[in-house]
């Protein structure tokens, strides 16, 4: 029963939190209404609703959720340490930080208005800002944990801090140019599905296609940087190529994310720890765990958001927070 769980219950799980999802809010959508639209027979109201609307909500959803657990798997699995994720060790407030100063500095220069947009750049473009900054961030932290030879603990407070001045320059930035568009980019930052569209769907979907296949294939070798180090080495395993491969693919996933959520934080600390509790023996499985209940995370988070504070939104980011925020003082609390 426990193998099934992660091959076929959470996938149910995922796809029934979807259904939920596409039904509740502050439109009135009745499972009539589903049955209809799917028989070609519902009215242009309901069309908008499901299709327009909450249905590439609940798509985007997933592919960030996964993203943002697969990048915390990644940074857990090459340092070894269960509170390293995107947001925390800062690779997310890079990412953003990339972002908002185009943003700031184009709608500056361009005089673009203060409608909710992420940047006024083309949606394919804004994942390759965010990877810059995103890079920026990995390599000032690996460049002080290889240095410095850090701890886990010791690596999680160097990440907070340079998350603290990553966000503090983006304030900064908020304040001196961004003042007509502070508001919008402050909910961005909250980490939000508020306003997707097919457009941001499609505008993730190719780094999802190429980056989950690929850290999904690479089970083998993420096995062996599990185990201790002196031994792998024995194996003739390059540990250090293979971790700044995998800081690589953990910076691309998340900056991809934040470009089309913002910074959904926790779902990189609490998701893959939950997959290694229900697949203990297999990394592919845990890999496969992290995608659905990241997609499952992120969605039920937003549906929480949408229906508890109807007709106005708590951001997907806060709900996570609520719930992500008590579980890693928890595991401070045991590192230390």
């Amino acid at each position: 029963m426990r193998r099934l769980l992660p091959s076929l219950g959470l996938p149910l799980l995922l796809v029934l939190a979807a259904f939920i999802a596409l039904i509740q809010g502050a439109a009135n959508v009745q499972l009539a209404n589903l049955v209809e639209l799917t028989a070609g027979e519902a009215g242009e109201h309901i069309r908008r609703v499901v299709l327009d609307y909450r249905m590439p909500r609940v798509l985007l959803g997933v592919l960030v959720g996964a993203h943002f657990a697969l990048a915390g798997y990644l940074l857990q699995l090459i340092t070894r340490n269960p509170l390293a994720d995107a947001g925390v060790l800062g690779i997310s407030s890079g990412s953003g930080l990339a972002a908002v100063t185009v943003f700031v500095i184009m709608t500056r220069l361009l005089g673009h208005d203060a409608s909710y947009q992420l940047v006024p750049v083309t949606l394919s473009l804004l994942p390759w800002l965010t990877l810059a900054g995103g890079l920026l961030a990995g390599w000032l932290l690996w460049a002080l944990w290889r240095s410095t030879g850090l701890s886990p603990v010791r690596l999680a407070v160097v990440g907070a801090t340079c998350a603290a001045i990553f966000s503090a320059l983006l304030m900064g930035a908020l304040v001196v140019w961004g003042q007509a568009t502070s508001d919008v980019i402050i909910l961005w930052l909250a980490g939000t599905l508020y306003g997707a569209g097919w457009e941001r769907v499609w505008a993730l979907l190719p780094w999802s296609l190429v980056l989950l296949p690929l850290v999904t294939g690479l089970a083998r070798p993420m096995m062996l940087l599990s185990l201790d180090r002196q031994k792998a080495q024995t194996l003739g395993f390059n540990i250090t190529l293979w971790n700044g491969l995998m800081l690589g693919l953990a910076v691309a996933l998340a900056a991809s994310a934040v470009a089309m959520s913002g910074p959904v934080g926790f779902v990189g600390i609490l998701v893959p720890y939950l997959a290694r509790r229900l697949c203990p023996r297999s990394v592919r499985s845990q890999l496969w765990a992290c995608i659905w209940l990241g997609g499952l995370l992120v969605v039920v988070g937003d549906t929480l958001g949408r229906v508890l504070m109807s007709p106005f939104e708590l951001p997907v980011g806060v709900v996570t927070a609520l719930v992500g925020c008590p579980f890693f003082l928890y595991l401070l609390n045991r590192k230390v």
